[in-house]
C-alpha cells in the first residue's frame, strides 16, 4: 500500500537575513519541500496560521524600503533546484517584492496544480508575498495576520499596501507565502520522488533585504520545513507488515 506523508524541521530565524538551514532528511523518495516563516509562539489576539514573506522594519517609522525576501534555493548534495535562486524582489540587492510570481509558480508545481483552471484558492496578490501592512494616517506598520481585520486602501510605491483597521468585515486576509520547490521525477502515480537516502545533505538557502526581527510583543519567528515523501506498506509471508520510506 502506497501512501504519502511528511516530516516537519523546525529552525530559528535568528534575526538574520540570510540563512542555510540543514534538513536532516533521508527519505527514498522525496516528492517536495515547503518552507515558511511563522510566529514562534501561539498568539491568542492573530491569526497563527499566517505565513510571512518579511519581518523586517516593522519597528522602523520610515524605512527607505519596505523589505523583502530576495531569493531562495534548495541543495540537495551537489545539485541545486531550481537551478536559478527563485527572485522575489525586483532585482538583485532590492528591498522591494516584485510579488513573488515566480514563487508562487514553484508552489503550483509542488502542489502539481500549475495551469488546472478547475481549482479556486482564497490566496490572491493582495496576501500572497505581501510585505508588512502600512495603517493610513500613521506611520505604523503591522504584520498581515489578524484575518480580514484592515480594508486595503492602495499601495505606496514600495510595494506595502495602505490599509485602514476595521472590525472584522475588512478584505485583507492573512498574509501566505511559502519557498516551495517539487523534486518529483515523473508524473508522481508510482513512488517517483528525489532519492535522499543516497545525498549527503539537504539545505535551505535564502537570503532578506533585511535581518528578520521579532515582532509585536516580542513574540520570534521561526523557520518550519516541511518534507512530503512517499511511502509504503508491505505485507511480506508470515504476515510480516513492513514500512518503507
Amino acid at each position: 500500500m502506497k501512501f504519502s506523508s511528511w516530516h516537519t524541521f523546525l529552525f530559528s530565524s535568528s534575526k538574520a537575513s540570510t540563512v542555510n538551514l540543514l534538513i536532516q532528511e533521508r527519505s527514498r523518495s522525496v516528492k517536495s519541500i515547503f518552507t515558511v516563516q511563522r510566529l514562534g509562539q501561539p498568539d491568542i489576539t492573530v491569526d497563527n496560521g499566517a505565513t510571512f514573506f518579511d519581518t523586517s522594519n516593522i519597528s522602523v517609522l520610515n524605512a527607505t524600503d519596505s523589505g523583502t525576501l530576495q531569493n531562495y534555493q534548495y541543495r540537495v548534495g551537489g545539485r541545486y533546484f531550481p537551478a536559478a535562486p527563485v527572485q522575489c524582489s525586483i532585482n538583485t540587492g532590492s528591498g522591494v517584492s516584485n510579488g513573488g510570481a515566480e514563487a508562487y509558480v514553484e508552489l503550483a508545481k509542488a502542489l502539481n496544480i500549475l495551469g488546472d483552471y478547475r481549482l479556486s484558492t482564497a490566496c490572491n496578490v493582495s496576501r500572497w508575498a505581501c510585505p508588512p501592512v502600512r495603517i493610513v494616517n500613521t506611520a505604523a506598520k503591522r504584520l498581515q495576520n489578524t484575518d480580514f481585520a484592515y480594508t486595503s486602501i492602495n499601495y505606496d510605491g514600495l510595494g506595502s499596501p495602505f490599509v485602514i483597521p476595521t472590525r472584522g468585515g475588512g478584505d485583507l486576509g492573512s498574509q501566505c507565502f511559502a519557498a516551495a520547490i517539487s523534486l518529483e521525477t515523473s508524473n508522481g502515480i508510482e513512488i517517483s520522488g528525489l532519492n535522499a537516502e543516497e545525498q549527503s545533505d539537504i539545505s535551505f538557502l535564502c537570503g532578506w533585504k533585511s535581518g528578520q526581527v521579532a515582532v509585536e510583543a516580542d513574540v520570534p519567528t521561526s523557520l518550519e520545513c516541511y518534507v512530503y515523501y512517499d511511502a509504503m506498506i508491505v505485507l511480506e509471508e508470515n504476515n510480516v507488515v513492513k514500512l518503507i520510506q
